[in-house]
């Protein structure tokens, strides 16, 4: 897969980002940045600036950028936002869903029961891989390009990587049973079942979330400059920011 170093350095500081280990109120600084990962400070820069206009930094030319604190509040409005979205897509893919689509997300819930009390870091991954597939393939199902910009607009919650993990499955069993309740109204093709067994779906996950984040300093906490381990930008990395960029549907 042909990437940029531009690509590579967003998927990787991204994935960071969202999972808590940097922090809000963190500084990464280009040059820094472009020593550790062994680039030069254009691709560097230019994953700045995707980060900025995702709303992940503030970003600054020829200085760096500062990682958004994120706040309660502002993770609650995210995820009433993305309910509302997400539901009305929801609604929308309820009687224009192809029988493929319905067969797949059949089949990605079944792939997903697998995972869901994975401990490893690969089985918890792949369980998240499934999941924006499912959420990809309804939003995509609405048929609504204008719905969907908004949604990826959106974004995600930082964090949410981190309590996926650390929930020991009671949550992701539930999400997955959540899934089945969705397919089952986008079966019957009743667009208001559809719409409130995904908007119910989101909310759950909201108050896990928020429950799980209280206590944590990563979240808004003031910090200093934070290093950045060298590690390897590879074809895995994009492959999910790629698939974030189409639909970062992960509750």
């Amino acid at each position: 897969m042909s990437v940029t170093g531009g690509q590579a350095a967003f998927a990787y500081l991204r994935g960071r980002i969202l999972s808590g280990e940097i922090p809000g109120n963190a500084t990464l600084r280009e040059q820094a940045l472009a020593e550790e990962l062994g680039v030069s400070r254009t691709p560097i820069r230019e994953a700045l600036r995707r980060l900025d206009e995702t709303g992940l930094v503030e970003f600054v030319p020829n200085k760096g950028a500062t990682v958004i604190a994120w706040t309660t509040e502002q993770m609650r409005e995210t995820y009433y936002l993305r309910a509302m979205l997400e539901s009305r897509a929801a609604g929308l893919a309820a009687v224009r869903i192809f029988d493929g689509d319905l067969a797949r997300l059949a089949d990605l819930i079944t792939l997903m029961d697998e995972f869901v009390l994975a401990e490893d870091d690969a089985g918890i991954s792949r369980l998240g891989e499934l999941n924006a597939e499912f959420h990809r393939i309804i939003v995509t199902a609405a048929e609504n390009a204008q719905l969907t910009r908004l949604t990826v607009s959106v974004g995600r919650v930082p964090l949410m990587a981190k309590a996926f993990r650390r929930d020991s499955g009671s949550f992701r069993a539930v999400s997955n049973h959540h899934h089945r309740d969705i397919l089952t109204a986008l079966l019957s093709h009743d667009a208001l079942w559809a719409a409130t067994a995904m908007r119910s779906h989101i909310l759950a996950a909201r108050n896990s979330v928020l429950s799980w984040d209280q206590g944590e300093d990563s979240v808004g906490a003031p910090g200093a400059d934070q290093s950045v381990d060298a590690h390897s930008l590879d074809s895995d990395a994009i492959d999910a920011a790629d698939l974030a960029d189409l639909a970062d549907f992960t509750p």
